[in-house]
């Protein structure tokens, strides 16, 4: 009979068909196959499977799969962010938007800035609308309708920014730090 038994040769037949197996463990699969019948067909089945898997569609899928659930965490962030404005939680926005903006710099790296830009607009306008919506403001005052969303969309845009800055800060001596670790 063989030297291994089994469910180590069962264990062992992927590592074979994938070339990452030792010569020995190959020779022990090889031996055993030759007498048992039911790891023969094991491996037949295995290596009769199609080879059509391109590595780098499935990496070009997962890239997109974590593209679109980081961008969905920012736009996500940004709304709640937003909304919580006008309420008692509105000192969370000190953390929500720089990790927003961290966030948006890891998935859009230079182009963040576009983001941060774009959030400005957002902000004013929906602040405008709500306010106008709301009349917050005496009809004659209106540069005060005016002046209120700057104020907020400029805080929401600089917090934003500030987490661009800190995340690409990180990046940047993260990949010195890997430099140097190569270097020496």
């Amino acid at each position: 009979m063989s030297k291994i038994s089994c469910d180590a040769c069962l264990d062992l037949i992927p590592l074979v068909r994938d070339n990452v197996a030792s010569q020995d463990s190959r020779d022990l699969v090889l031996e055993h196959i030759d007498q048992c019948q039911s790891c023969r067909e094991e491996l037949e089945r295995m290596t009769s499977i199609p080879q059509g898997v391109n590595d780098r569609r499935v990496l070009q899928k997962m890239k997109k799969q974590i593209f679109y659930g980081a961008f969905a965490i920012i736009i996500i962030g940004t709304l709640i962010g937003i909304g919580l404005s006008e309420s008692s939680g509105m000192f969370y926005n000190i953390i929500i938007f720089p990790l927003v903006g961290g966030i948006t710099y890891l998935v859009l790296n230079r182009k963040a800035i576009y983001f941060t830009i774009g959030l400005f607009i957002f902000s004013y306008i929906w602040t405008l609308i709500k306010y106008s919506i709301d009349s917050s403001f005496a009809k004659d005052s209106i540069l005060n309708l005016l002046f209120a969303p700057t104020v907020l969309s400029s805080i929401y845009a600089a917090l934003t920014l500030l987490g661009v800055i800190i995340a690409f800060l990180l990046k940047f001596a993260f990949r010195k730090e890997g430099k140097y670790e190569k270097d020496n």
